[in-house]
């Protein structure tokens, strides 16, 4: 013989447990932290991460003084490669880095680092972006700023 107690309890288990009784109010701590990822935005057709760059300013106050701005690139997932070597044929794992100073033309190169010399008084950005071998940008480019006295 059955419980008349222990077939209510069953009964209201059956009915809120699709009401998400068990569930999580809110996703348990991972112990991750949050907001230290560098971007690395995912390309088209590429599951997983695109990938990463990081453009710095050297010694920023000092190359100022000079008349120069001196930027140093790091990359991550992709090769740095010269699309005339490439046969100018995108791949995912391969780009070259563009360099761009104000609206001037933009400079293609494989160098990860690259100096602007002679830079007039007053505030400059330098834009860096990976480009692909056919010249389509690979993620989101860097806005660097400089002041020269």
């Amino acid at each position: 013989m059955t419980h008349p107690l222990s077939s209510i309890s069953l009964a209201v288990l059956l009915l809120f447990s699709s009401s998400g009784l068990a569930q999580w109010r809110e996703p348990p701590a991972t112990g991750s932290p949050r907001n230290t990822v560098p971007d690395r935005t995912t390309l088209s057709g590429q599951s997983g991460m695109g990938p990463l760059l990081i453009a710095k300013l050297l010694d920023r106050g000092q190359n100022a003084r000079k008349h120069r701005a001196v930027v140093v690139v790091e990359t991550d997932g992709v090769r740095i490669v010269d699309p005339q070597a490439a046969n100018h044929e995108p791949k995912r794992d391969e780009a070259h880095i563009q360099y761009r100073l104000d609206n001037g033309p933009a400079e293609n190169s494989t160098a990860q680092t690259w100096i602007f010399h002679h830079l007039s008084s007053g505030e400059h950005r330098i834009r860096v972006a990976l480009i692909s071998s056919d010249y389509h940008q690979m993620g989101k480019e860097q806005v660097l700023k400089v002041r020269v006295p």
